[in-house]
C-alpha cells in the first residue's frame, strides 16, 4: 500500500508541474511542509495515525493541483485565476496537436508529390500552423472566459480523485520543451531524409539516396525507431514530466536504438548520394563511424539518465 509520505509527495510533485520554474522549488517545499502540518493536526484530532483514505480526503479538500498551483501565481484578468493552469494546458495540447497533424500532412504530401520540395513544404507547414493556431487560441480563450464567468471553477474539479494523480518522478521537474521540440524536429527531418523525400526532384540539384544492402534491410526497423521517437517527443511535449512507466518506455526505446546503432556502426559504406549528372558522394568509413559513435554516446547518456531516475523513484517509494 502506498504510504502517507508517498501521497503527500505525489501531490506536491503534481502541483509543481503546473508552476513556472522560478516558483517550483520554493512553493513545493512550502506546500509539503504545510501538508505535513495538516497531517499532524489530523492525527491529533483523530487520536490515531491517519489512514490512507484520511490522507486522500485531506488532499481532496486541499483541491486539484491545478487550482493550488494557480493560487501561487499572479492574477490574470481575462481567464479566472484558478482556471488559468488548465487553460494553458489545453492551449498547449491543442497547438501541439495542430503542429503534429499539419506536419504529418506535409510529410504525406511529400510522398505523393511528383516534385517534392522540403523548403516549400516547411513554409506551408508554418503558414498552416500560424493560421490554425490563431483561430484555436481565440476559441479556447473565449470558451475558458465563458466558463469562468458562467460558473465557479470548483465545479470543474468537483469529481477530481486524488488517486488519479500521476506518479511524477524527479521531484516534479518539467521536461524542457525546447529540447523536446528540437528532438521532434530533428527526428522528423531524419525520417524525411532516410526515406528520400527531402530532396528537390526535377531540378539540376535533383539527387537520390542509394543504400547499402545492410542499411536497406534495416530501413523498416529504423522507421519503427524513428516513429517511436516522434511519438515519445509528442508525448513529452503534451505532458512534460516523467513517470515510472514513461521512463521504462523511454529506456526501452533508447535500448532499441543502441542495438540498431551498433549494427550501423559496423557498416563501412552505408549510403551514397547520387546526382542526375552521374556524380555521387559517400561518407568515408571513419567519418561515418565518428558520427554514429557520437549518436551512440548521446543515446547511452539519455539511457543512463532514465535508469538513474528510475532508481531514484524506486528508492523514494521504498523509503
Amino acid at each position: 500500500m502506498t504510504n502517507q509520505v508517498d501521497w503527500l509527495q505525489r501531490y506536491v510533485d503534481n502541483v509543481r508541474i503546473y508552476l513556472p520554474a522560478r516558483l517550483r522549488e520554493d512553493v513545493g517545499n512550502e506546500l509539503l511542509s504545510d501538508l505535513q502540518d495538516q497531517r499532524d493536526e489530523l492525527q491529533a484530532s483523530l487520536a490515531r495515525e491517519p489512514g490512507e483514505q484520511d490522507i486522500l480526503d485531506l488532499l481532496k479538500q486541499k483541491g486539484h493541483p491545478m487550482s493550488v498551483a494557480a493560487a501561487y501565481q499572479p492574477r490574470r484578468a481575462l481567464i479566472s485565476e484558478p482556471l488559468f493552469p488548465l487553460y494553458l494546458q489545453v492551449l498547449k495540447w491543442v497547438l501541439l496537436f495542430i503542429a503534429a497533424a499539419s506536419a504529418i500532412g506535409v510529410v504525406a504530401s511529400l510522398y505523393v508529390d511528383e516534385n517534392p520540395n522540403l523548403l516549400s513544404a516547411t513554409i506551408r507547414w508554418f503558414a498552416s500552423l500560424y493560421e490554425s493556431g490563431i483561430h484555436s487560441f481565440a476559441w479556447i480563450t473565449l470558451v475558458f472566459y465563458l466558463i469562468g464567468e458562467g460558473f465557479g471553477y470548483r465545479r470543474v474539479f468537483d469529481n477530481w480523485n486524488p488517486r488519479s494523480m500521476s506518479k511524477v518522478v524527479d521531484s516534479g521537474r518539467r521536461i524542457k520543451r525546447f529540447d523536446t521540440a528540437f528532438e521532434f524536429i530533428v527526428t522528423l527531418l531524419a525520417i524525411a531524409w532516410l526515406n528520400d523525400i527531402w530532396l528537390s526532384a526535377g531540378s539540376e540539384w535533383a539527387s537520390s539516396l542509394v543504400f547499402s544492402p545492410l542499411l536497406a534491410s534495416l530501413l523498416p526497423w529504423l522507421n519503427v525507431a524513428l516513429g517511436g521517437s516522434v511519438l515519445m517527443s509528442l508525448f513529452k511535449l503534451l505532458s512534460p514530466f516523467w513517470t515510472r512507466s514513461r521512463l521504462i518506455v523511454d529506456a526501452a526505446l533508447h535500448s532499441y536504438w543502441l542495438v540498431l546503432l551498433g549494427v550501423l556502426l559496423s557498416n563501412p559504406v552505408p549510403f551514397s548520394v547520387e546526382w542526375q549528372s552521374g556524380e555521387f558522394w559517400q561518407p568515408s568509413q571513419g567519418a561515418w563511424q565518428v558520427a554514429v559513435g557520437v549518436v551512440i554516446a548521446i543515446t547511452v547518456w539519455d539511457l543512463l539518465l532514465d535508469l538513474r531516475r528510475l532508481v531514484r523513484a524506486r528508492t523514494w517509494v521504498i523509503v
